[in-house]
């Protein structure tokens, strides 16, 4: 049994928990985690005994290549919207309650849809297939780990041939280039490259300064194979100073005493507070301003957040990112991220063979 059909199993217990007869998943991520369906301008219907994806003619080949699992596609005519051709599928299928993704359909779809099924009771729903996806299977932690490797080996290719000349910007370029030679479809998100001072902007955007004069250079980066996706941070010492180091090792401190702190049934908010601790008692409690982490997947930013206020319990399953950090003004920052794997006894961290000594 493939994990499309597993997944979409567990889709329908929720289905029958809430009395539905049907879900309309219109998020392409989601769609793309049931089906393994990765094209656009797609949804899919997915029926207490069974699941059509609507696509149009552009995608006919590679939904065959990519959806074997699949029930029963609908390929709909250039002629006949959307909600014509969701309105068709649900009366086949005799629905009478479908539940929708509120926090991805558009109104104006779901006017459409429901101008068009007047018998039908459309029930909004939130986070269905989000919360399933919080739980890695095998396979995807099999893919994510790739993803890591892929964007580590890119890394230490630029780590070890850094000259003062060379510009945030051109870094940027080599590292996204490296990560695409060693396997990635893409990067995770706009790679961070800052030297000091700029390291004190938590999403700087790579410039044309150049790295001599420089005590620090912080990389924030992530590779994309077969859609999932990697998230490190690490921060090259080029001039070590006091200073440097006690807030590099304040942050390392931090994130090592969070990370020892994971496991299932410590909730995001206990996580949280163990780095938060440790950067307030150094005194720069006002310097970290910024939740300590998220999960990631099919998309760089998932749920649970390592946050103040979130308390969602941890479970095997889940991928987390630990990213303490400190950030002063006119100075530079230091942030340390690594990916980590909730597992049965504790966690597992993913990127541990990406240096983050102080050095």
């Amino acid at each position: 049994m493939s994990q499309y059909v597993t997944r979409c199993q567990k889709v329908r217990r929720f289905l029958t928990s809430k009395n539905l007869d049907a879900l309309l998943i219109s998020n392409p991520v989601n769609v793309r985690y049931l089906s393994g369906f990765t094209g656009g301008d797609s949804m899919l219907v997915l029926c207490r005994d069974g699941a059509t994806l609507l696509s149009d003619g552009r995608f006919t080949l590679q939904i065959e290549e990519e959806c074997p699992d699949i029930d029963d596609v609908c390929i709909r005519p250039n002629n006949e919207s959307m909600a014509a051709a969701i309105t068709k599928i649900c009366r086949q299928a005799k629905v009478g309650r479908l539940g929708i993704e509120a926090e991805s359909l558009t109104l104006a779809e779901h006017e459409r849809i429901a101008e068009k099924l007047p018998k039908t009771e459309i029930v909004p729903t939130c986070v269905v297939i989000e919360t399933l996806r919080q739980i890695k299977d095998r396979s995807e932690i099999d893919v994510i780990r790739k993803a890591i490797d892929v964007a580590a080996r890119a890394f230490m290719d630029i780590r070890n041939s850094l000259r003062p000349e060379r510009t945030e910007i051109d870094l940027r370029n080599d590292l996204e280039y490296g990560m695409r030679l060693y396997g990635a479809e893409d990067r995770s998100f706009p790679t961070i490259i800052a030297a000091s001072p700029r390291a004190a902007l938590t999403h700087a955007v790579p410039s044309s300064q150049r790295l001599d004069g420089h005590p620090m250079l912080l990389f924030d980066w992530g590779a994309v194979v077969d859609g999932y996706m990697s998230d490190l941070t690490r921060v090259v010492v080029l001039s070590p100073t006091k200073k440097l180091q006690t807030v590099y090792e304040t942050v390392l401190k931090a994130q090592l005493a969070a990370i020892n702190a994971i496991k299932p049934g410590k909730t995001s908010e206990e996580i949280d507070a163990v780095a938060r601790n440790v950067i307030k008692d150094a005194g720069f409690g006002k310097a970290f301003n910024h939740g300590l982490g998220h999960s990631l997947g099919l998309e760089i930013h998932e749920g649970p957040r390592l946050r103040s206020d979130h308390q969602t319990v941890l479970k095997p399953g889940m991928v987390l990112t630990v990213e303490p950090g400190i950030y002063l003004k006119g100075w530079g920052g230091v942030r340390i991220e690594d990916d980590v794997l909730v597992t049965k006894t504790g966690c597992e961290v993913l990127s541990r063979h990406v240096p983050r000594s102080f050095e």
